[in-house]
């Protein structure tokens, strides 16, 4: 089996990797591209279609390379959730590709939700409306770019623009559906209530057929071989949207745990059966045999150090040096608190608060890390209090955050809760992987998949003495954010809460 390898695609915000994976869920390759991603100053945030592509077959490229001689099985893609590509039959871009932290369909969710019919909306699609939802996205692209979408032939995901690329079938899986507010969440198919009640029922052909995640969904082409050093006819799965493909990289298949991303967005996701709660989360998908995956979150996590050590510090304090200089800050002495939202979403703006002369270079970096985590604790409750289950005893984290041991160890320490970090350095890709295994017939399910390919690298135990302090920095941490927020919109902070 050592000879049997697995590639798995992950389309992120701002990089593309590319993983072989053996069917024991080691990584045998890796390959990257940078994809240039533009941010305008209105708030759109775009991609070029045939950019991006052509990164993708370059990091495929750099992988199948170095894996002459080891079968490859099977395929499986997955990339960042929300947002949209429009393309024609021959999938190229009809317009640049939107990514989910792009907000310009917010002005429709705030009609939606002055007039009430975000609850009715809501009601069938299971999911919060919010500004870089897929079908706040296309509804905004129907109703002001007509002429872009008479040009469209498919209205698809990230991932699924990929796959379509490889094979020429144009699917979806149910987690990209179902997350991206697309779906009516109880019958299991397309939401076109929702798109009548919005005004763009007239576009619903532009959206694929719908298969599920450990399905084959088409293979790869001679002209996809080609240019990528794939096998011709291997297949490809249907795969899921990167939070799912994370947690179940993470293991989080009939297991206790709770999945915290914490990369460009702070994802905090519970597997459950159907909540009984009436409200709704940001993220509702249809997960696995007849499982939910329930998460919280928002663009504020590990990306707020990223842009601190790049823009703040010109690149001159490296992830693991900073990492030594928090290391080495009093943990209980008093310092300032930060506001992760150097991504947004409006009005949220990043932010240090409460800087005192006692403040310097390594409690600005710790303040950093600790708001990453109180954002996600946050989330995370809240999506554990939607899944209708109790905290699970065990939190799996992945993403940037995962890779300092530090910060696992801030992790445990906020939420006293055992942290453990999975051994793939990519779990997402792992996850897609995990798809691709059972869809080629390595393994006959899910489950079966996860139980072999899925692995814990270290853990991290809360310091119970740090309970109480913590809590309170936590707690400062929520009025600050909220106060924040009032200062700068006028508004009850709790209308603003609703949108994040």
């Amino acid at each position: 089996m050592s000879e049997d390898i697995l590639i798995a695609i992950d389309a992120g915000g701002t990089v593309v990797k590319v993983v072989a994976f053996d069917l024991s869920g080691n990584e045998m390759a890796q390959g990257t591209a940078i994809v240039h991603t533009e941010h305008h100053a209105d708030g759109r945030v775009e991609r070029d279609v045939e950019m991006f592509w052509q990164g993708i077959v370059a990091a495929v490229r750099r992988v199948t390379e170095q894996c002459r001689g080891q079968r490859i099985l099977g395929v499986g893609c997955t990339g960042f959730g929300n947002g949209i590509f429009l393309i024609d039959e021959k999938g190229r871009g009809t317009r640049p590709g939107i990514v989910s932290v792009d907000h310009r369909a917010q002005p429709i969710v705030d009609r939606l939700n002055a007039s009430n019919h975000a609850a009715t909306i809501s009601e069938v699609t299971g999911n919060r409306l919010w500004g870089g939802q897929t079908l706040m996205q296309f509804a905004h692209l129907a109703l002001n770019e007509p002429e872009v979408m008479a040009r469209t032939r498919w209205a698809l995901a990230c991932k699924d623009f990929i796959r379509f690329r490889l094979t020429g079938e144009v699917l979806t899986d149910p987690t990209d559906a179902s997350g991206g507010g697309m779906m009516d969440i109880e019958a299991g198919e397309y939401a076109f209530s929702a798109l009548e009640s919005l005004g763009v029922s007239a576009c619903r052909d532009r959206l694929p057929p719908i298969v599920a995640s450990h399905s084959v969904a088409g293979r790869v082409t001679n002209t996809a071989a080609l240019e990528m050093g794939l096998p011709e006819g291997i297949p490809v799965a249907g795969s899921m949207m990167d939070v799912a493909a994370c947690a179940l990289g993470a293991g989080a298949v009939d297991a206790p745990v709770l999945t915290m991303i914490a990369g460009t967005w702070s994802i905090n996701s519970i597997e459950c059966d159907r909540p009984q709660s009436d409200a709704t989360p940001i993220l509702n998908m249809l997960y696995r045999d007849g499982k939910r995956l329930i998460a919280e979150g928002s663009p504020s996590s590990a990306a707020n150090l990223g842009w601190f050590l790049e823009h703040g510090l010109a690149g001159r304090v490296t992830l693991d040096e900073a990492s030594a200089m928090v290391e080495a800050t009093d943990v209980t002495a008093r310092r300032c608190q930060f506001l992760p939202h150097v991504l947004g979403p409006e009005p949220r703006r990043g932010a240090f608060v409460g800087i005192g002369v006692g403040d310097n270079l390594n409690t600005m970096l710790r303040a950093i890390f600790e708001a990453v985590a109180f954002q996600a604790r946050a989330h995370a409750e809240k999506a554990v209090t939607l899944s209708d289950k109790p905290f699970p005893e065990t939190i799996r984290l992945a993403g940037g955050a995962a890779k300092a041991p530090i910060w696992a160890q801030i992790f445990a320490d906020i939420c006293q809760q055992r942290v453990e970090v999975v051994r793939a350095s990519e779990v997402g890709a792992l996850g897609a992987a995990i798809c691709a295994a059972v869809a080629c017939g390595a393994y006959g399910d899910l489950p079966e998949a996860v139980r072999n390919m899925t692995h814990v690298a270290r853990e991290h135990r809360p310091d119970p003495t740090l309970r109480v302090f913590y809590d309170r920095r936590f707690q400062e941490f929520l009025r600050l954010d909220q106060g924040v927020v009032q200062l700068l919109t006028g508004d009850a902070p709790t209308t603003v809460q609703q949108q994040i």
